[in-house]
């Protein structure tokens, strides 16, 4: 009867132990957003940009198409960056990397996707840290073979599970991530669906990632986020006091915990 005696108080000392480390690297983390764009839609995020600054936003702009930019889209991301948004890799060519994996193989996609954008985005002091994937296409080979040349990955989730079930928030635990479109095309847009997830968020010290593609005034055709949308986001954040994070502020976090 000892024995089990002092076997139930060495679980439950492990287990408050194991639960209190959980709950400091919750209480070292503070509540916040990821906003993410895809694609290439440089001058509409230049544009964004004006309208949010009043909110003190951080965005991260993953760039697909980086050799088919005019200098002055360039010179646009660059100004973005100067402050202080993130711009990360979307491909250079948009492939979908499990396909043309399949159809061709892993040395291929590097050196077609990957390298050659890496190496045109340096040259403007771009260099990417964070990737997205085109179509949230991938596996555990494209994370493995892409978690070599960046800090950390983004994938998609999708469809209005309830907040305690999304699978939308960073985890520190992984280097690869999953962002929930906001583009009003999707089956499960809602502005006050998103704020929950913000809600479910700020009472549990978690970070929501959102993606999102066209910032528009008003909503015409897929793949586009009305200002609307973003504004009640970027609303919520700063009056919950929430954090404005960029994608490869999480590695960091992660490197941290």
């Amino acid at each position: 009867m000892k024995k089990y005696f002092v076997l139930l108080v060495t679980i439950t000392l492990f287990s408050c132990n194991e639960n209190e480390e959980i709950s400091n690297q919750q209480q070292n983390t503070q509540s916040g957003v990821v906003i993410s764009f895809d694609d290439d839609y440089v001058n509409e995020w230049h544009e964004v940009n004006t309208v949010l600054q009043p909110y003190d936003w951080k965005a991260t702009f993953f760039v697909t198409r980086f050799n088919q930019l005019s200098l002055d889209k360039i010179q646009k991301l660059k100004a973005l960056k100067s402050e202080g948004h993130e711009i990360g890799g979307h491909g250079l060519n948009h492939l979908n990397a499990v396909n043309y994996i399949a159809s061709n193989s892993t040395t291929a996609y590097i050196n077609d996707e990957i390298t050659p954008m890496i190496t045109q985005m340096s040259s403007f002091d771009l260099a990417p840290t964070s990737f997205a994937y085109p179509y949230g296409s991938r596996n555990t080979t494209t994370d493995h073979l892409l978690l070599n040349e960046f800090q950390i990955i983004r994938g998609t989730t999708y469809g209005n599970a309830a907040p305690i079930s999304q699978n939308c928030y960073y985890d520190s635990n992984s280097k690869l991530v999953f962002g929930l479109g906001i583009d009003k095309n999707y089956s499960h847009f809602n502005i006050s669906y998103f704020l929950s997830l913000l809600e479910h968020a700020k009472k549990n010290n978690k970070i929501v990632i959102f993606y999102a593609h066209k910032p528009v005034l008003s909503f015409q055709n897929n793949y586009e986020t009305e200002y609307q949308t973003l504004i009640e986001i970027c609303n919520y954040v700063k009056n919950n006091n929430m954090k404005f994070y960029r994608m490869s502020e999480l590695s960091d976090l992660e490197e941290a915990n």
